[in-house]
């Protein structure tokens, strides 16, 4: 019985800390970092400073009621052609209320999920498949 509750604790621990384990979803990006930094974190313009400007707002499972705040997450885009495979690491500073992606960027941080030279063409897209992880 004991073996079986350590078991089942074991198991139970693994599936509820899936922090690090990697998602799929999409990101898009704001055109102004600034309206992240004036998000629902508080963070103000302190949060330029984060991450050299790599901001993200996040779907409310992320966000948290807040608890999100501050956490930084790996992100990279799957577009092989455009994107590099290592991408960005970026902080949340804002909930995303847009239902089709998990996070919306700065657009620092989405030109920095592509491959040199080729952040002008990822901003051209919008919307990008992603990977991300905590």
């Amino acid at each position: 019985m004991a073996l079986f509750l350590c078991v089942l604790f074991l198991l139970l621990s693994s599936a509820s800390a899936c922090d690090r384990c990697l998602h799929q979803s999409k990101a898009a990006y704001f055109s102004k970092a600034s309206a992240l930094s004036a998000g629902a974190c508080g963070y103000g313009s302190l949060a330029l400073g984060l991450s050299g400007g790599h901001l993200a707002a996040g779907v409310s499972s992320l966000y948290k009621d807040g608890a999100g705040c501050g956490a930084c997450f790996q992100i990279r885009c799957k577009n092989s052609t455009l994107c590099s495979s290592e991408g960005t690491r970026i902080t949340l500073t804002d909930l995303n209320h847009n239902n089709e992606t998990d996070f919306v960027l700065s657009s620092r941080a989405f030109m920095a999920m592509a491959n040199k030279g080729m952040g002008r063409d990822i901003l051209k897209l919008g919307i990008v498949d992603v990977e991300y992880k905590r």
